[in-house]
């Protein structure tokens, strides 16, 4: 249950394996970020403004399944020691807020899915966690923030935090999420210790569900999660400049 992030701004590529090459070693970076494998270290109040992508892959029955993508987008909004009430006792705590896109790259191979949940492990003990809108103008594309859920396969597959529509669970389906070709936002306010002045985020992932497979004579409706398969600094650069959907995040 720990948290520790940051972000830098440099470039971003397309290709996923050759970000997964470029990126599979610790990568420094102009602030304190540093990006080692898929674990983001050493984020703190000085890297306020910065901003890393997270590409992930996606499996159906614990089987990769190509073609099934989703990416996140992360912007280290706020990073600071308040004043608050918690359990009836007035104390300082760290508030680490980060606005977050999520977006459904899947290809023409799947038909439809939707990515419905989304997580990460903190390296500190998180005390709390909120979502909120990004801003007024921007529509809240998760309802929840739960503690301690699980998300991804294997006996455990809990992460410290995790989104959804759902409550106290990221691994249903009932609601929610990003569909195929689309994007979402949320911010999210996490809540350490006031002795907090750095935290790693580590153990990115998502959940799929309503997965259908082109090629096929049924609607499958199938679940599914995704590991992070590479992690870059900065903000998207795939996306269509014209469009810029990112251009607040940056």
């Amino acid at each position: 249950m720990k948290l520790l992030n940051i972000a830098p701004n440099a470039f971003w590529g397309l290709a996923i394996l050759s970000a997964t090459t470029a990126f599979s070693v610790t990568t420094p970076s102009a602030t304190a970020i540093t990006i080692s494998g898929s674990s983001v270290q050493d984020i703190s109040a000085a890297d306020i403004g910065e901003s890393f992508t997270v590409l992930f892959g996606g499996k159906i029955d614990g089987k990769e399944t190509d073609g099934l993508l989703s990416k996140a987008l992360f912007k280290v909004a706020g990073f600071e020691t308040v004043t608050r009430m918690l359990n009836n006792i007035t104390q300082q705590v760290t508030e680490i807020k980060f606005d977050v896109q999520l977006s459904n790259t899947s290809d023409p191979s799947i038909l439809q899915s939707r990515t419905s949940g989304f997580g990460f492990d903190v390296s500190e003990t998180l005390i709390g966690a909120s979502v909120q809108a990004i801003n007024e103008a921007s529509n809240l594309l998760f309802q929840q923030a739960n503690l301690d859920q699980k998300l991804l396969d294997g006996r455990d597959g809990s992460v410290d935090v995790c989104y959804s529509d759902q409550k106290n669970n990221c691994r249903g389906g009932k609601s929610g999420g990003v569909t195929t070709g689309n994007v979402g936002s949320f911010s999210t306010t996490l809540t350490l210790s006031s002795a907090t002045k750095t935290i790693d985020l580590n153990n990115f992932g998502v959940r799929y569900q309503s997965i259908d497979l082109a090629g096929t004579k049924r609607i499958e409706d199938l679940s599914g999660t995704g590991y992070a398969v590479t992690v870059a600094p900065g903000g998207s650069k795939d996306w269509a400049e014209e469009n810029c959907q990112d251009c607040h995040m940056r």
